[in-house]
C-alpha cells in the first residue's frame, strides 16, 4: 500500500475548501473536531474511491460546482457532479481496496433497524439459527464485558432463512437464554446492537473474504452507544486488526477516550473557519484536539521550574523550536528546585494529570550535581523525567557576566536598558564595595532589581530582558530536544 493518499473537497456540503494528506501505513487514526466541520465527508469521500454508491446518496444535496480530487503515488481521480443532477463524473483512475462502515443514515449497521424488524425477528425460532461465528462471539465479550465467552451463547439467523423468510436485508445475531428463551440483536442494548452489526461487517469484509490486497477501513461514528471502558477496549480491538491485517483504519470521533489512546502523528483535527474552508490539523495531541469538543481537561505538556526566569525561557524555546504546534502546553513556576521535584513527585504518584499527559521539570543548572548526589544517588526522584537550564541561575549568571569574566556587550546593552538614573558601573562598584564574601549573585541581584524599580521598571519587564539575551546568546538545542521528547 502506497503511504500518502491526497484528497482534496471543493464546494461540497458547506465545505468551501478542505485538503488533506492521509497516512496510508497500517495503524489507526481518528478524525475529530467540532460538529459540522467535515468528518464525516471526508470519510465518505474516502469511500468514494471504493464505493461509489456514497456519493449518490451522502452526497446527493451537493451543489453542482463540487469536485473531490484524490492523488496516490501519482495517480490522480477527479470526481465533479455534473450541474445538479445527482451523477458523478469521474477522470482518471485510482485504485485503492477498503470497506466502509457509515453513520446513522448510511451505515450497514442500521439498515434492518426498524419496528417491522422487531416484529419479524419474534417469528425466529431456534431451529433459523445457526452459531455466530467465534471472531463476533469473542471480541464482542472482550469489547463489552472485557470476557471472551460472555456471548457463547450467540446465534446467527441462516443466511438462507434471512430474507427468503424474513425479509431481512442482513443476517441479524440472536441471544439463547438459558431457558431457550431467544433476543434478538434489536432488543439488546444499543451498543450491543450496533457492536455486533460492526464486527460482523469487520468479520465479513475482512476475515472470511481473505483478501490479498491492502485495505483502508473507514469508520464513521464508532463510538455510538459505548461505554468509555468498552471504547478502550475497542480501540485496543483495532489496533490488533490493523497489524495483523495490515491495514489503516480510519475513524471519525468526537470521544474523548478514544482520541486519548491515538497517537498525535495520528489525529487530524478538523476545524471549520469563517469562510467555511476547513483547516486540518496533523500532527494533533489530544488535549488541543478535544479542547473545543469536551470540557477542559489539562494540557498535553505541564512543564514545572523554579520561577519566572526559568518560564521566560522555556516560553521562547517553545516558540522559536515551534514547540507548541497541536498541542497545549502550560510553563508553572514553583519555587525552588526541591519544592519543584516534590510537587512533580506527586502529581507522577497521583496520576493528577491523567491519562496520556507528560510532565518534566526544568532546574536551574547550578543545582544538577548537588540533584544528582542528594538524590539520584540514593535512587530517589529517578522515575521523574528532569533537565536543566543551560545557565547556573540567574543571579550567578548576571554575576559572571558583570564581574566575574565581565560582558562588555552585555554590560553595556543591559545597562543602557535600565539603568539611567544610576550607571550600572556604580551599582556593580557598590556591590564590591559592601559584598561580604558571598559570591551566589543573590546581593547584586537584590541591588539591580531595586535600582530598576526605582526607575518605574517592573521586575517582570526586569527578569524577561535578561532571559531574552540568555536565549539568543546561548544554544538551546539540547533543552529543546528534551522538550520534544517529554511529549511523544
Amino acid at each position: 500500500m502506497k503511504d500518502r493518499l491526497s484528497i482534496e473537497l471543493t464546494d461540497i456540503r458547506g465545505i468551501k475548501k478542505l485538503n488533506v494528506s492521509l497516512n496510508l501505513t497500517p495503524g489507526i487514526y481518528a478524525i475529530t473536531g467540532e460538529n459540522a466541520t467535515g468528518k464525516s465527508s471526508l470519510i465518505a469521500s474516502l469511500a468514494a474511491i471504493f464505493y461509489r454508491r456514497i456519493l449518490t446518496t451522502y452526497f446527493q444535496n451537493s451543489s453542482g460546482s463540487s469536485i473531490i480530487n484524490y492523488n496516490l503515488d501519482s495517480n490522480t481521480m477527479l470526481v465533479e457532479k455534473e450541474n445538479n443532477r445527482n451523477h458523478w463524473k469521474f477522470t482518471g483512475d485510482l485504485r485503492l481496496n477498503g470497506f466502509y462502515e457509515g453513520s446513522i443514515i448510511h451505515g450497514n449497521r442500521f439498515r434492518d433497524t426498524n419496528f417491522g424488524a422487531l416484529f419479524r425477528a419474534s417469528k425466529v425460532k431456534i431451529e433459523n439459527l445457526t452459531p455466530a461465528e467465534d471472531f463476533v462471539k469473542e471480541n464482542l465479550g472482550i469489547i463489552l464485558k472485557d470476557d471472551a465467552n460472555y456471548y457463547k451463547s450467540l446465534y446467527r439467523l441462516k443466511a438462507k432463512d434471512a430474507y427468503s423468510y424474513f425479509k431481512f436485508n442482513g443476517s441479524p445475531y440472536f441471544l439463547v437464554q438459558e431457558d431457550s428463551n431467544i433476543i434478538s440483536q434489536f432488543s439488546l442494548s444499543t451498543g450491543e446492537n450496533l457492536l455486533i452489526s460492526l464486527l460482523h461487517s469487520i468479520n465479513f469484509q475482512l476475515i472470511k473474504k481473505a483478501k490479498k490486497e491492502h485495505y483502508i477501513v473507514l469508520l464513521d461514528e464508532i463510538e455510538l452507544a459505548l461505554h468509555p471502558r468498552a471504547l478502550v477496549r475497542l480501540i485496543k480491538f483495532l489496533r490488533q486488526l490493523a497489524k495483523d491485517r495490515n491495514i489503516a483504519i480510519y475513524f471519525s470521533t468526537h470521544s474523548v477516550e478514544l482520541i486519548r489512546q491515538i497517537p498525535p502523528n495520528n489525529i487530524y483535527y478538523l476545524e471549520k473557519l469563517i469562510d467555511n474552508t476547513v483547516d486540518v490539523i496533523n500532527p494533533c495531541y489530544p488535549s488541543y484536539a478535544t479542547r473545543n469538543i469536551s470540557f477542559f481537561d489539562g494540557y498535553d505538556l505541564l512543564i514545572l521550574v523554579e520561577d519566572h526566569l526559568a518560564r521566560t525561557i522555556l516560553e521562547w524555546i517553545i516558540r522559536n523550536h515551534n514547540l507548541n504546534t497541536s498541542k497545549l502546553i502550560h510553563i508553572l513556576p514553583v519555587g525552588g528546585w526541591e519544592n519543584t521535584l516534590s510537587l512533580h513527585s506527586d502529581i507522577f504518584d497521583s496520576e493528577l494529570l491523567g491519562y496520556r499527559k507528560s510532565v518534566i521539570s526544568i532546574l536551574d543548572g547550578d543545582i544538577k550535581d548537588e540533584f544528582t548526589n542528594k538524590y539520584v544517588n540514593k535512587g530517589k526522584f529517578t522515575n521523574l523525567n528532569v533537565s536543566f537550564l543551560q545557565i547556573p541561575s540567574i543571579e550567578k549568571y548576571l554575576l559572571d557576566k558583570l564581574i566575574i569574566n565581565i560582558d562588555s556587550k552585555f554590560t553595556r546593552h543591559f545597562g543602557d536598558a535600565f539603568f539611567k538614573k544610576k550607571s550600572l558601573t556604580d551599582i556593580v562598584k557598590e556591590y564590591k564595595k559592601n559584598n561580604n564574601g558571598k559570591n551566589d549573585g543573590k546581593a547584586l541581584f537584590s541591588l539591580l532589581v531595586n535600582e530598576a524599580s526605582s526607575v518605574n521598571r517592573a521586575d517582570e519587564e526586569f527578569v524577561t530582558m535578561i532571559a531574552n539575551y540568555i536565549v539568543e546568546t546561548t544554544n538551546t538545542d539540547n533543552l529543546a530536544n528534551r522538550l520534544k521528547n517529554a511529549i511523544k
